[in-house]
């Protein structure tokens, strides 16, 4: 299991539906999810910080954690099943004490989650975002050898249908206001949209 971290989020022009890029640390390699529309512009908003007067409901999530005395570890993207992804959150009860988590109390609690909520929670918490070794495998993009000519090209293929343009100019225009984008609310594989695009890219 490796930590991942928001590298982009970019529109795939073709399909016209957001991208997040994941970055696997300490490796070359880039995980695509295709996400929806609304869980793209929340994700904007919380990779630019832009402030509100009120909390939005990722911001309702995490007050809710702290009042109920839990703690976020972790959020783990850990299997994909008919291209879509699965991820968790891991959380930890504060009140259960070190000697009783000794004595055999489980003091973790796994909540099932989409992949688009534990990365905005990650980016509003700080809290690490980690990706399975099996997801890495199959799923993650490769750009070792960029030197040579046939990856370089393959990689142009790879970003000249991604924008990320676009969500810089809606939020700047209007934060609150997403709905130039279409596409669906499913959070899937690489696989699921355009296979052309990623067809050499196997991990």
């Amino acid at each position: 299991m490796k930590r991942a971290f928001v590298k982009a989020l970019v529109l795939d022009k073709v399909s016209n539906t957001p991208v997040v890029l994941l970055g696997i640390e300490n490796t070359k390699k880039i995980l695509p999810i295709w996400i929806g529309a609304c869980e793209a512009s929340v994700m904007a908003i919380a990779i630019e910080k832009v402030p509100f007067d009120r909390p939005l409901t990722h911001d309702l999530i995490v007050t809710l954690v702290n009042e109920l005395s839990l703690k976020i570890e972790r959020f783990v993207i850990h299997s994909i099943r008919d291209n879509v992804f699965y991820a968790k959150i891991v959380l930890r009860d504060l009140v259960v004490s070190e000697q009783e988590a000794a004595e055999g109390m489980n003091p973790f609690i796994e909540i099932d989650a989409r992949p688009s909520d534990c990365i905005i929670l990650s980016l509003k918490t700080g809290a690490p975002l980690y990706v399975t070794n099996e997801i890495i495998a199959t799923e993650a993009i490769t750009f070792e050898d960029l030197g040579e000519s046939e990856n370089e090209e393959e990689f142009k293929k790879f970003i000249e249908n991604l924008d990320i343009s676009e969500f810089k100019k809606l939020l700047n225009d209007n934060p609150e206001d997403f709905t130039n984008f279409e596409g669906g609310g499913s959070e899937q594989d690489n696989d699921n949209q355009d296979d052309d695009n990623f067809e050499d890219y196997d991990g």
